[in-house]
């Protein structure tokens, strides 16, 4: 049940990212960023930073929306330059 609630929130946290950076790419990239911006999270804020430690509150679920944020400004970087 743990790793269904881990996806569930890594939707909620990537779409909000999303909705803060714009664009999207659905569900699945959504899940995706939400749970890399909780990985990166962790490693900028500490360890229990992120929902993926186990504590869902909305202080981890801002600071994964903030490391959600940062993975999606990079990946449109890195989009932007290879167009170039």
């Amino acid at each position: 049940m743990g790793i269904l609630i881990i996806l569930l929130v890594g939707v909620l946290v990537g779409w909000l990212a999303s909705a803060l950076v714009g664009g999207g790419g659905g569900l699945i990239f959504d899940m995706a960023a939400g749970i890399v911006g909780a990985l990166i999270a962790g490693w900028l804020f500490g360890g229990g930073a992120s929902f993926l430690s186990g504590n869902i509150t909305v202080t981890s679920i801002a600071l994964s929306v903030v490391g959600a944020v940062i993975l999606l400004l990079i990946v449109s970087l890195i989009r932007r330059a290879s167009l170039r």
